[in-house]
C-alpha cells in the first residue's frame, strides 16, 4: 500500500514538472518563472521602460490547475489562446487580482499575452493581402539598425490625379507593446478598402500615408516601449541630427517628402494606454495656439461623435512637446497639420465594455469618417451641410465662441426673433432612406425648444430640440425617405425662449426607400414610436399585425451594428409590446439606437435615444 502511494506521488511530480514556460518566437517577453508549489508561478518580464509587456508560451498544462502572477505588469484580465490566432480574456473568475490569471488548461499547449498580439509576421501577411487591392501601394522608406523595414501603406485611387488631394499620415506602434493600436489601424485600412460610393469618393480626395509600425525592431525583439536599443523613439523627434536614431531619420525625411508637395492636413499617432478609456492628447492653447486649440477640439468631436466607446469626458489635455512628432510638425508646419496623439486602452473603455479586436475595428471605421468630416468632404450619401451654404433670412450673427461648433463658424439669431430663419438644401439625391443629424454649440442661452423643418418629396416633419444640451456632436433629428429623387431642405426657425444655433448638418444615405411596400400594405402593419423616448434605461417597443405573420424586430447603433434581436418568431394578429432595456447590454453609452420591424414584404427603421 505504501509503495502504491509512493509510486503515484512521483508520476503526478513528474507530471507537474514537465510545465514549462518560454518565449522563444517573434514579440515573445519573458524573464524569470519560479514555483514553489509547481500550481503557483511568479513571472517577470525583460523591462525597458517598464514591463507591462509579456507574451510567452505554457506547455504540458493540458487539465492542470495553475496560477501565475507577472509581477511586473499592470494587467487587469490577460488574454490566451490554444493557437496562438485567436485569442480571448480570461474571464473575471479566472483573473481575480490585476496581474493575476488562474484556469485548468483544455490543452497541451496555451499562449498567453498582454492584449491580443500583433507581430511583425502577422503584418506581412495582413500586407501580402492589402497589396492585391489596386487602391493599394506598398513601399519601403527605408530599413533599422537590425534591418527591419518601416513600411508605408498608400491608400488612394491611382485614376485621380494625385496633386490636389489631401495627404493624411497615420502612424502606429512606435511603442511596441501597445497592440491594441494595430487593430485600430487595421480598423482604418478594412474601411478605406471597401467597395462604397462614400468610400471611393474619399480615396479620389485624399491619400492616405499609412505606416504600420514605426518601430518594427522593438516589436520584433518583445520590448514594451523602445527599440531593440533601449531607446524610446516617440522621444527623438528633436534630437540632434547625429544623434537621432534611424527610425526617426526614416520617417522625418518621409514626411518632409510628402509637406514639400503638399503639406499634410492630418497626423494621428496612434497608441495604447493603460487607462480604461481612450482619449486624444489634446495641447493646450498656451503651447499652441487659440486657433489650433479650437480646431483640435473640432477633430476630437467628429470622432466621438456617433461612437459608444469614446466620449468628450474622455480627452485629455497636455502642453506640446517639442520632442514628439506631434511637436516637430508644429515647429515646422504650425497650425497647418492636425496632429493628435489618439490612444486606445488594453482592457475596459470608459462604457465598461471590455476592448476586442472587432470595436477597435469600429474605432478605425469612425476614424476614417471623422477625417473626412473634418476636411469637409461631403458625398450625397454623406452629405455635410455647413452653414457657410446656409439660406439666410433675419439677423444672423457669426460666431467663433467656444470649442463645440463646426468648421469656421456657427450662427446665432437672438431670441424673439420668431419669423427669421435659415434654410440648408441638399441638391437632388437619389431615392432612398436618409438620417438627418444637426450640430450646435452648447449654451444655457441657447434656445430649448429650437424649431426644425425637414422637407422631403412634398413630406413634412416638423421637430423641436434643445440647443442647451449635446454640443460638439451629431444629434439625430429625424428619418426621411425620398421614392424619387429629390431634395431634402432644412429650415432652422427663430425661437423665443432662447438663441438659436444654425449650424451643421449631416445627411446620411440608410438604404432603398421602402414607401411602395408600406403604401402597399398599411392597413396589415404599423411601427409605432417608442415610449418613452428619450428613455432611461428602458422603454416599449410597439407595432400592430392585422394577420399573424413571422416577424422580427432587430435593434442597431449608430454604425449599423446589431445590438439584438429581441422578437425573431411568427405572431399572432393584433397589437405586440416589447420592453428594450438598455441595461441588459454591456452599459450601452448615450446616443441614438435604432429599431427596425421586418416581415416577408415589410421592412421599417425609427430612431429612439437613449439618455443617461
Amino acid at each position: 500500500m505504501f509503495k502504491t502511494v509512493l509510486i503515484v506521488f512521483y508520476i503526478q511530480l513528474i507530471l507537474t514538472a514537465q510545465i514549462k514556460f518560454d518565449a522563444d518566437f517573434e514579440s515573445g517577453n519573458l524573464n524569470t518563472v519560479t514555483t514553489t508549489d509547481s500550481v503557483n508561478y511568479s513571472v517577470t518580464t525583460k523591462t525597458d521602460i517598464g514591463g507591462r509587456w509579456f507574451y510567452f508560451r505554457i506547455t504540458c498544462v493540458k487539465d492542470k490547475f495553475i496560477s501565475v502572477k507577472v509581477t511586473n505588469s499592470d494587467v487587469k484580465r490577460a488574454m490566451f489562446s490554444y493557437d496562438d490566432k485567436t485569442y480571448q480574456r480570461f474571464s473575471a473568475a479566472e483573473s481575480p487580482a490585476t496581474n493575476v490569471f488562474q484556469k485548468t488548461f483544455e490543452h497541451d499547449t496555451v499562449y498567453v499575452a498582454y492584449y491580443t498580439p500583433y507581430n511583425y509576421s502577422l503584418l506581412q501577411e495582413r500586407i501580402s493581402s492589402w497589396e492585391k487591392n489596386s487602391f493599394v501601394e506598398i513601399d519601403t522608406l527605408g530599413f533599422t539598425d537590425r534591418g527591419f523595414p518601416i513600411q508605408e501603406i498608400r491608400i488612394t485611387d491611382p485614376i485621380t490625379p494625385v496633386d490636389d488631394k489631401y495627404r493624411i499620415w497615420i502612424h502606429a506602434r512606435t511603442h511596441p507593446s501597445e497592440t491594441p493600436s494595430s487593430w485600430h489601424f487595421e480598423g482604418i485600412i478594412k474601411k478605406l478598402l471597401i467597395d462604397n460610393d462614400v468610400i471611393d469618393y474619399y480615396r479620389k480626395k485624399i491619400v492616405f500615408y499609412l505606416i504600420p509600425f514605426t518601430n518594427p525592431d522593438g516589436v520584433y525583439y518583445g520590448r514594451s516601449r523602445t527599440n531593440y536599443d533601449y531607446i524610446d523613439v516617440e522621444r527623438s523627434w528633436d534630437d540632434p541630427e547625429d544623434q537621432t536614431i534611424n527610425e526617426v531619420k526614416i520617417l522625418k525625411a518621409r514626411m518632409q517628402e510628402i509637406n514639400d508637395e503638399k503639406v499634410m492636413s492630418v497626423f494621428l499617432n496612434l497608441h495604447s494606454q493603460a487607462s480604461p478609456y481612450c482619449t486624444f492628447w489634446i495641447h493646450t492653447a498656451q503651447s499652441t495656439s487659440d486657433y489650433f486649440y479650437r480646431r483640435e477640439y473640432q477633430f476630437s468631436n467628429l470622432n466621438t461623435s456617433d461612437n459608444p466607446y469614446f466620449v468628450q469626458a474622455d480627452y485629455r489635455e497636455s502642453a506640446l512637446q517639442k520632442y514628439f512628432p506631434e511637436g516637430w510638425l508644429w515647429n515646422n508646419h504650425g497650425e497647418s497639420v492636425m496632429a493628435l496623439t489618439y490612444e486606445t486602452p488594453y482592457d475596459r473603455y470608459s462604457n465598461n465594455v471590455w476592448v476586442t479586436n472587432e470595436n477597435l475595428y469600429e474605432l478605425g471605421y469612425r476614424t476614417v469618417y471623422a477625417i473626412a468630416e473634418y476636411l469637409e468632404l461631403s458625398h450625397p450619401k454623406h452629405l455635410i451641410l455647413d452653414n457657410k451654404y446656409a439660406f439666410l433670412n433675419g439677423e444672423w450673427n457669426s460666431s467663433t465662441v467656444g470649442l463645440e461648433f463646426y468648421s469656421d463658424d456657427y450662427l446665432q439669431l437672438a431670441a424673439g426673433n420668431t419669423s427669421s430663419s435659415a434654410v440648408f438644401m441638399t441638391g437632388t439625391l437619389e431615392p432612398g432612406k436618409y438620417d438627418v443629424y444637426g450640430w450646435w454649440q452648447t449654451d444655457l442661452a441657447n434656445s430649448f425648444n429650437t424649431r426644425f423643418q425637414i422637407d422631403a418629396n412634398g413630406s413634412e416633419t416638423i421637430l423641436e430640440k434643445t440647443q442647451r444640451l449635446n454640443g460638439g456632436q451629431w444629434n439625430f433629428l429625424t428619418e426621411v425617405e425620398l421614392n424619387t429623387s429629390g431634395e431634402i431642405k432644412i429650415t432652422v426657425n427663430g425661437s423665443s425662449s432662447g438663441t438659436v444655433v444654425a449650424d451643421a448638418f449631416r445627411i446620411i444615405y440608410r438604404g432603398a426607400a421602402t414607401k411602395v411596400a408600406l403604401q402597399e400594405m398599411p392597413e396589415n402593419i404599423e411601427l409605432l414610436q417608442n415610449y418613452p423616448n428619450p428613455f432611461n434605461p428602458a422603454t416599449t417597443l410597439s407595432f400592430k399585425l392585422k394577420e399573424g405573420t413571422k416577424v422580427q424586430l432587430r435593434i442597431f447603433n449608430t454604425l449599423g451594428q446589431l445590438i439584438d434581436i429581441l422578437v425573431d418568431n411568427e405572431l399572432s394578429a393584433g397589437e405586440h409590446k416589447v420592453i428594450f432595456d438598455s441595461r441588459k447590454y454591456s452599459k450601452l453609452a448615450s446616443g441614438i439606437y435604432y429599431y427596425n420591424l421586418t416581415t416577408g414584404s415589410f421592412s421599417q427603421t425609427k430612431a429612439m435615444v437613449l439618455t443617461k
